[in-house]
């Protein structure tokens, strides 16, 4: 079967869907990921196929991803990012899935229910973060994460509503163009394709997120997508020597966040690490900068986490839901630090499960507030013994195999069993 995978984000989001690609690939169904140029390599590296869509990738994120980039103000900054580029992109998108016999997806609205509705194709839509109404948890952009079931099932109202206007803008002449009606606004997610209901897959640990009781049969949720082949990657030897000389590391890092002033933020971070006296590998990722290693801080623009992290004592990180997955699986107790997006969700997860402090949004991250997180973070026993029992419990999920598990069973269904 031809199977084309649709995913628009950076790293986090575009990693675990090779290791799904890998595990379909290897039941013998041919894997095309589309995505940005970025990712060309990290996906042919797999064996599989890449589609390379218009845009750039660092971009794009920094663009929806600035400081605040919440709530109301989600939404408009992904409007701008995408004034420029939406037709090419949803051109390119379209192409991906020409010859597909199903096709797998990141959100993006309904704009990818769109092209399957087109070629009339079996759809299988995948989260990492909640965007299916609940009472427990608020859309993942949305901000109060602890305002209660009201506030909470009221994001979601909100949330479609502007999303769904916001494709009514970009989408309705193109459905036209293609023989097709233009969608509805509406309040809640439109799963309908051709008298199809998209299945959902939600790539989260129950562990971590208790699955919501007032959630569809066709919402799933398989477990993190872990990469459990071992790790081959080498160390150059003066990391090897950093890690050695001395005591366990703290990781700190923000991924592929790159707006607003990150140069602050370092000088922020590195401040804090010299005053709360702990060692530090220092993730600079997209950040552009490019400093020297000293006998307390290692300076790197590449580590792999499942090299990294079981040899680090504890991560700092922006709170994407892959490194949050990570540090996590290898029970580290973890202090977030959240740009944006889905990021608050996570921050407040780890807080609540007692696996680290509570989270500092990167707008009010000062020297004086991450010092005291730092140490808080590296010296409570109790956040270790969290983390560490719950990793325990993730290392026996099994979640790329059960998500493959059920995109088989649900295009099958799809196609009625044939």
């Amino acid at each position: 079967m031809k199977i084309t995978m649709l995913t628009i984000g950076s790293t986090g989001d575009v990693r675990p869907y090779v290791l799904l690609g890998r595990e379909l690939s290897s039941r013998g169904h041919e894997i095309t990921i589309a995505s940005f140029s970025a990712f060309r390599g990290m996906v042919e590296n797999e064996g599989l196929k890449f589609f390379e869509l218009s845009g750039d990738a660092e971009k794009f994120i920094s663009s929806v991803m600035k400081p605040n980039a919440g709530g109301l103000n989600y939404l408009p900054q992904v409007e701008k990012s995408l004034k420029e580029v939406a037709m090419p992109l949803l051109d390119g998108l379209t192409d991906s899935c020409a010859g597909a016999d199903a096709m797998i997806c990141t959100f993006f609205g309904s704009v990818f229910y769109s092209i399957a509705e087109k070629f009339n194709i079996p759809c299988v839509q995948t989260h990492y973060f909640p965007m299916d109404p609940n009472r427990d948890a608020p859309i993942a952009s949305a901000p109060g994460q602890r305002l209660g079931s009201a506030w909470n099932e009221t994001t979601y109202k909100v949330g479609y509503l502007l999303i769904s206007t916001l494709e009514k803008k970009y989408l309705t002449e193109w459905r036209r163009k293609n023989g097709m009606q233009p969608r509805k606004l509406t309040t809640v997610p439109d799963y309908d394709i051709n008298g199809h209901y998209v299945p959902v897959i939600y790539a989260i640990s129950p562990m971590v997120m208790p699955r919501p009781t007032d959630w569809n049969e066709h919402i799933r949720m398989s477990g993190f997508w872990f990469d459990d082949s071992p790790c081959e990657w080498q160390p150059p030897e003066d990391l090897k020597e950093f890690m050695e000389n001395g005591e366990e590391p703290v990781y700190i890092g923000f991924g592929s966040m790159n707006s607003g002033n990150m140069n602050r933020t370092i000088t922020t971070v590195l401040r804090s690490v010299r005053a709360s006296r702990v060692r530090a590998v220092v993730n600079l990722g997209w950040s552009g900068a490019k400093l020297k290693t000293t006998k307390n801080v290692y300076f790197a623009d590449y580590i792999p986490h499942d090299w990294l992290f079981p040899r680090v004592k504890a991560v700092v990180h922006h709170g994407g839901a892959g490194t949050t997955a990570a540090g996590l699986r290898y029970g580290k107790p973890t202090l977030v630090i959240p740009f944006g997006g889905d990021q608050p969700f996570w921050g407040n997860r780890v807080y609540e499960m007692g696996c680290g402090p509570k989270p500092i949004r990167r707008d009010v991250l000062t020297v004086n507030r991450l010092t005291k997180a730092l140490l808080d973070l590296t010296t409570r026993g109790s956040y270790r013994v969290a983390a560490e029992e719950l990793g325990e419990r993730l290392n026996l999920e099994h979640g790329t195999t059960r998500a493959a598990d059920i995109v088989e069973q649900e295009i099958e269904r799809w196609n009625g069993g044939q």
